[in-house]
């Protein structure tokens, strides 16, 4: 089954919908591996970005939001 991609990826990211291309859920709470905000934890608010890979909107436990790549997260299993 091939999935197309949504006309609206942020609202789709709330309904927990599957994005093409995209590895993780709305609300997954995620471990920054490289970066300034590397060891930082925190929870997937938004998509904001598909390409060239998908970014993020992250709010760290610590209460800021951060933009953050795909490639610079990793799911944590809680």
């Amino acid at each position: 089954m091939q999935f197309e991609k949504p006309t609206d990826p942020g609202q789709a990211f709330l309904n927990r919908e599957a994005i093409p291309g995209v590895t993780f859920m709305h609300n997954d709470y995620v471990r920054v591996l490289s970066g300034e905000l590397a060891g930082s934890f925190g929870s997937l608010v938004t998509v904001l970005e598909l390409e060239p890979e998908p970014t993020f909107l992250l709010e760290l436990e610590t209460g800021f939001d951060a933009h953050v790549r795909q490639s610079d997260i990793v799911l944590v299993n809680r």
